[in-house]
């Protein structure tokens, strides 16, 4: 039987504003810009080396309950079992812009979830939005709070997606288009991160999966007490 291997990981770039949170344009607390520089080249010192800066919530990552609460379990201590394992594909691409996932989106198209697995909710936005895009973040779809209920009852060890799985965190004042806080809080993730559960943010190349289940791996990067970390995505098919 033959495998067939689909990176769900955006490749990371530097320098670009729209490929991280926009939290100067929203809280004014900027963060700093994804940096990646070369700082020994072959010529000179006879290896190449890079340095690499960035935050915990740029590009495809986790959150691990650290992110929401003090208490929680860091990064670097997540058993890898919650992170790999059986995923359950539940297709929501039929969702537009600025339209919410509810638990009635989750319910049709999540038949063949089952306790422990890891759910991955497909709506294409990384590729629609597409992701290093303005538009991407102005137009996000997002998860009602019903849907994390849902999630919640279904007993999913982890959740994998491509677009903000909570509710809207801002919107587009329409006076001066600047991007403002909704101040909704992030329900979803209080209620999921309570029971331990790992949120694997920003995939893309979801919708190459052509199977309602499938192998799911993710490996983040070991950073000791974060509240997540930047990760290498898989899926693997068998055929």
């Amino acid at each position: 039987m033959s495998q067939r291997i689909i990176d769900l990981s955006l490749p990371i770039v530097s320098g670009e504003y729209w490929t991280k949170y926009p939290g100067g344009m929203v809280y004014g607390q900027e963060e700093p810009p994804t940096l990646i520089e070369c700082f020994s080249t072959i010529e000179k010192t006879t290896v190449c080396m890079h340095k690499y800066n960035s935050t915990t919530q740029s590009f495809t990552h986790i959150d691990a309950p650290r992110h929401v609460y003090d208490d929680g379990i860091a990064n670097d201590q997540v058993p890898l079992e919650r992170l790999i394992g059986d995923g359950a594909v539940i297709d929501v691409t039929h969702k537009q812009p600025n339209e919410i996932v509810s638990a009635a989106d989750l319910e049709k198209g999540g038949g063949q979830v089952r306790e422990g697995d890891i759910a991955i909710i497909r709506s294409g936005w990384t590729e629609r939005g597409p992701w290093g895009t303005e538009r991407f973040w102005r137009e996000m779809i997002y998860l009602a709070e019903d849907a994390g209920q849902w999630l919640d009852k279904k007993n999913v060890k982890a959740i994998a997606v491509d677009f903000l799985p909570d509710l809207p965190q801002f919107y587009t004042d329409a006076n001066d288009g600047r991007l403002r806080p909704t101040n909704l809080g992030h329900p979803t993730h209080l209620r999921l991160m309570k029971k331990g559960l790992v949120f694997v943010e920003w995939c893309t190349n979801l919708t190459a999966i052509q199977q309602p289940r499938v192998k799911f791996f993710c490996l983040p990067l070991r950073l000791v007490g974060t509240d997540g970390a930047q990760a290498r995505v898989i899926a693997i098919e068998e055929e």
